[in-house]
């Protein structure tokens, strides 16, 4: 049987063809065999994305054009030599199983049962590629133009490609030009419409996968407390499958025999991303787990979740994490987490944290800060959704940002993972490529994607590579300290970062996109009222034609609670979109190929500890001490990471700002700004007058330590005092009145988020 063009084919398709059949599983698609079939056939199935063009009587003489998803079992032999196109070699192979759908419209296509698809392929050395064909025959039901009927076809419809692998993933088969038309007959033999054209495109097929999420602490494997006292259990479903109940059990960890049910949930609707769909409601496949029965120093748990998925069954995943009614997780004491503290230049500060956790003897503490980069850039891999070829285009935001990050990954030291099956031999995948992979990876539908499949499609896409140890979580961001988690997983660590964003259209609609970070610039200029921090983020935007260039927007965290990204809405009418989350994709650990390891390692260095000392727990407040004079202005992670007697390590983590000194020649004279100003005389003795300012209303505290960090006298405890220069004295005595001895004092000033420091010095 020729056709056009040569019909060659390369060893490496005869090498893949006998490993496959010898492991008898292809990456990323489902592999099986049939005790019935001759011992070297090789069944599998793969994913279809399929473009059908009809014609109907009364139709006018215009074509239907269905798009059509589903999945095809196929069945291929071991390559033989050519009788007919000698020095060839011929694959057969046949369609087993045909099922494809229209989304919404009810249309479907579906393999005729009496006869086979069959299909054969040449191969010839050295050529990189196969020239093939399939004959296939299909049942049609068509609900707008034929309903109640199934149509078939008396004579196969016949599809040409040129294939690069085997599975063939991302090649094309498609009924030649000038094809006759293909009748399509009732049941009862009436001829009901005719075939115009067919195309196919085969893509991995993703079996259901339930991925576990528990949500812990900051940068640790300790469960987080919800305010009701739960710990939130959660999964999600990669493959384009669906769930009908989800089962939650835990056991301590190491511990024999089954897991204890704890919860139930049947109905797992969950808001997506999608910019042309409202966001919905709903918490997803969730179990909440009651920690108030365990120890009161908490324990190992491993929690299960059993997803059930008609006809196949449970599928399970497990987390072990650590499960404490008070987990012992620092807070910082005096830095509220949606704001933003400011610290002056060459000061020194307390900085203050409790830890809850009941601690019978004391733990250690450290304190930490990292200078954001004033400009930090990656480029990224533009993808635009809405060129993906697919009739879930308009609402794969999720799979493009995804595909975007694994693109990024792919071109800096993981080449495997923009090859289909990981296979370096094969041609790379494009961006659009990878987005239609993971739309059935994670199981986008019609409305979108879910946070919880985003995570379970990128583990399985990374799974079907033989990507191992990587990882992929999925975080809120609520205030200023979530965009300061963010940031940390971004700039420091060499994670990539897909940002979620939600808004409000014009219709008043709750929305939601997601985005991959491409940029973060920040700046604490001493400016006008005081320290102005600003932050600006650049992303990958794949809804708006994929673009990233010129794209900054600054992130607005002065109203608290979630930020807003100023000047971009996910509608043309609609308000300021707000950072609601974000998923961190990680490479493995200790595992980085040279060019993010570079990346990560200067980031790493950054981290400097500038206190350390004991914690002592139980809710007590504990104080460190952070120098800011070797310090240059601008904006900072600060952490505070304790660790209990248990050996558990946790963090916390905040913005802050050093402000630069700003002058502007235009101004008529200086600007008021909240500051400690100074003190005279200073060596004092034996009293000494400090000078502050506000630049409003707010309340002021004023203490005096000693050297060792003792509070020996408080001046202003958190008074209401209005704007403008202020000076108070201070008479060298402590809050007894007990005369202080000579010796090195320190002035603590805070009114709002403004901390600064200044030295005394007593000479008696």
């Amino acid at each position: 049987m020729r056709f056009s063009g040569r019909t060659v084919f390369f060893s490496i398709l005869f090498i893949a063809l006998v490993a496959l059949l010898l492991a008898g599983v292809a990456p990323g698609a489902a592999a099986a065999r049939n005790l019935e079939d001759p011992p070297d056939t090789l069944r599998l199935r793969v994913r279809a994305g399929a473009r059908l063009e009809l014609e109907f009587p009364g139709s006018g003489g215009t074509p239907d054009t269905c798009d059509l998803w589903g999945t095809i079992d196929i069945s291929s032999q071991p390559p033989f030599p050519s009788l007919d196109f000698p020095p060839h070699l011929e694959v057969d192979s046949s369609f087993d199983s045909l099922n494809l759908f229209g989304r919404g419209s009810g249309t479907r296509v579906g393999g005729y049962p009496y006869f086979k698809s069959h299909g054969k392929a040449y191969l010839l050395d050295p050529e990189p590629w196969v020239e093939s064909f399939f004959d296939v025959f299909f049942e049609l039901e068509h609900p707008e133009h034929a309903p109640g009927e199934t149509l078939w076809t008396h004579v196969p419809v016949r599809i040409y490609g040129m294939a690069h692998g085997w599975p063939p993933y991302f090649d094309r088969f498609s009924s030649p030009p000038g094809m006759p038309p293909v009748p399509l007959f009732t049941k009862g033999g009436i001829e009901a419409g005719q075939v115009l054209s067919f195309e196919l495109e085969m893509l991995p097929y993703y079996e259901p996968a339930a991925h576990l999420i528990v949500p812990t602490a900051y940068r640790s494997e300790v469960a987080l407390v919800g305010a009701d006292g739960l710990v939130r259990i959660s999964a999600g479903l990669a493959g384009e499958h669906t769930a009908t109940e989800a089962i939650f059990g835990f056991r301590p960890c190491g511990a024999p025999g089954p897991f204890e049910t704890f919860a139930v949930d049947l109905d797992g609707s969950a808001p997506r991303y999608a910019t042309v769909y409202p966001m919905g409601s709903g918490d997803g496949w969730s179990g909440y787990f009651d920690p108030g029965w365990l120890p009161p120093e908490g324990m190992c748990i491993e929690f299960e979740a059993a997803l059930l998925v008609p006809p196949y069954g449970y599928f399970m995943d497990t987390v072990a994490v650590w499960v404490d009614r008070t987990p012992p997780i620092p807070v910082f004491h005096d830095i509220p987490r949606d704001s933003i503290a400011l610290f002056a230049v060459e000061s020194f500060f307390d900085v203050t944290f409790r830890l809850d956790d009941e601690l019978p003897d004391f733990g250690f503490s450290e304190l930490l800060v990292f200078p954001l980069q004033p400009d930090f850039h990656r480029q990224l891999t533009v993808i635009d959704q809405l060129g993906l070829g697919t009739d879930l285009d308009s609402v794969s935001c999720g799979p493009t940002a995804v595909a975007s990050c694994l693109k990024y990954f792919a071109d800096n030291g993981y080449p495997g993972l923009d090859n289909p099956g990981g296979d370096e031999s094969r041609p790379n995948q494009s961006g659009e490529e990878i987005a239609r992979e993971l739309q059935g990876a994670m199981g986008t539908d019609t409305s979108g994607t879910t946070d919880a499949q985003m995570v379970a499609g990128i583990k399985s896409y990374l799974g079907s590579r033989g990507q191992d140890g990587w990882s992929v979580e999925s975080h809120p961001v609520d205030d200023a300290t979530g965009l300061a988690e963010m940031l940390r997983e971004f700039e420091s660590d060499g994670e990539d970062v897909i940002v979620a964003l939600e808004g409000t259209d014009a219709d008043g609609d709750t929305m939601a996109h997601a985005v991959t970070l491409g940029s973060s610039h920040s700046t604490c200029h001493n400016s006008g009222s005081g320290g102005t921090p600003e932050i600006r983020i650049d992303f990958m935007d794949p809804f708006e034609g994929g673009s990233q260039a010129e794209n900054e927007y600054p992130v607005d965290v002065s109203g608290g609670g979630q930020p807003s990204t100023a000047g971009y809405n996910l509608d043309d009418e609609g308000s300021d979109a707000k950072i609601v989350g974000y998923v961190k994709v990680s490479p493995p650990e200790g595992g980085e190929p040279p060019a993010l390891a570079l990346r990560s390692a200067a980031a790493r260095g950054g981290w400097i500890v500038v206190d350390s000392g004991p914690v002592r727990g139980n809710g007590l407040v504990d104080t460190l001490r952070w120098d800011t004079s070797p310090f240059p202005g601008g904006l900072y992670l600060m952490e505070i990471v304790t660790t209990n007697h248990l050996g558990l390590q946790c963090r916390d983590i905040r913005l802050v700002g050093i402000p630069v000194i700003t002058t502007g020649a235009e101004e008529s004279g200086p600007p008021i700004k909240t500051m400690l100003r100074s003190s005279y005389p200073n060596p004092f003795n034996p009293a000494t007058t400090i000078e502050y300012s506000l630049a409003a209303k707010t309340a002021v505290t004023l203490a005096i330590y000693d050297v060792a960090g003792r509070r020996v006298r408080v001046l202003l405890r958190g008074e209401p005092v209005e704007a403008g220069v202020h000076t108070i004295d201070w008479d060298g005595r402590s809050d007894s009145g007990r005369l202080l001895a000579s010796g090195v004092y320190f002035a603590k000033f805070q009114a709002e988020d403004q901390f600064s420091a200044r030295k005394l010095i007593l000479l008696r």
